[in-house]
C-alpha cells in the first residue's frame, strides 16, 4: 500500500491540473463579462469572483505541494517505479502548462508585455509537449532521466503561476471591497515586471533543457 503514495500524490497533480485552469478562465471570463441585475450586486458578485480565485490559488499550492511530497514518499518507502518515472514528468508539465494556457487566454491583448506572455507560454508549452513525445516513444518509454537544470525549471515554472493566482486573489479581494474605485496593489508595476523577467527566464530554460535532450549525442 505504501509503495503506491507516490504515484497517487502524482495523480492528484495530474487530476487537479485541469480543474485549476478551468476555474481559472471561468474566474476571468465571469469578471469580464460582469452584469449587475441589482442595485448592490455588484460587490456579491466580486466577492464571488475574489473567493473563486482564492480557491484556486489553493489548490494550485496544494498540488505544487504534492510534487515535493511524492518524491519524499518514493524515498521514504523505496517505491520507485517505471510507471511513476513516466507519469510524473507528465503531471509536472500539466500542472503548469494548462494554467500558463490559461493565463496567456486571459491576457488582454491591449495590456502591456501581451505578445511576451504569449511567446513565453508558446514556448514552455510546445517544448514541454515535445518532450512528453520524445519520452513516451523512446524504447523504454522513459527517455532520459530528469536533469537538475530542468528540476529548476519547473520549479521557476511553480512560482511563476502560483504568484500569479495569488496577486490575482489578492486584487480581487480589494475589487470586491469597493466596487466603485480601481485597485491597484502598491508597487503593481515594478511586481509586473519582476514576474515578466521570471516568466521569460523559464521560457529560456525550457528552450535550452529542451534543446540539451534533443540535440544529437557526439559520438568519440
Amino acid at each position: 500500500m505504501q509503495k503506491h503514495i507516490p504515484n497517487a500524490f502524482t495523480l492528484i497533480r495530474l487530476i487537479l491540473a485541469p480543474v485549476i485552469a478551468w476555474q481559472m478562465v471561468n474566474a476571468w471570463i465571469s469578471r469580464a463579462f460582469i452584469i449587475y441585475v441589482r442595485e448592490g450586486g455588484e460587490a456579491e458578485f466580486l466577492r464571488g469572483i475574489a473567493n473563486d480565485l482564492t480557491f484556486v490559488a489553493i489548490l494550485f499550492i496544494v498540488a505544487a505541494v504534492t510534487d515535493l511530497f511524492d518524491g519524499i514518499a518514493a524515498r521514504a518507502f523505496n517505491a520507485h517505479s517505471k510507471f511513476g518515472r513516466i507519469i510524473d514528468p507528465i503531471a509536472d508539465k500539466a500542472l503548469v502548462g494548462l494554467p500558463l494556457i490559461a493565463i496567456a487566454l486571459c491576457w488582454n491583448g491591449n495590456m502591456p508585455f501581451a505578445p511576451i506572455v504569449a511567446i513565453a507560454t508558446a514556448t514552455i508549452v510546445i517544448r514541454d509537449i515535445t518532450m512528453t513525445v520524445v519520452r513516451l516513444r523512446s524504447p523504454d518509454g522513459e527517455g532520459a532521466r530528469v536533469s537538475s537544470l530542468a528540476k529548476w525549471k519547473t520549479a521557476l515554472e511553480l512560482v511563476v503561476v502560483g504568484s500569479f493566482l495569488v496577486v490575482s486573489a489578492i486584487g480581487a479581494h480589494m475589487d470586491a471591497q469597493e466596487p466603485t474605485k480601481l485597485h491597484q496593489l502598491a508597487y503593481a508595476e515594478p511586481l509586473e515586471l519582476i514576474w515578466i523577467a521570471i516568466l521569460v527566464i523559464t521560457a529560456a530554460l525550457s528552450a535550452y533543457t529542451g534543446f540539451q535532450y534533443l540535440r544529437p549525442t557526439k559520438k568519440s
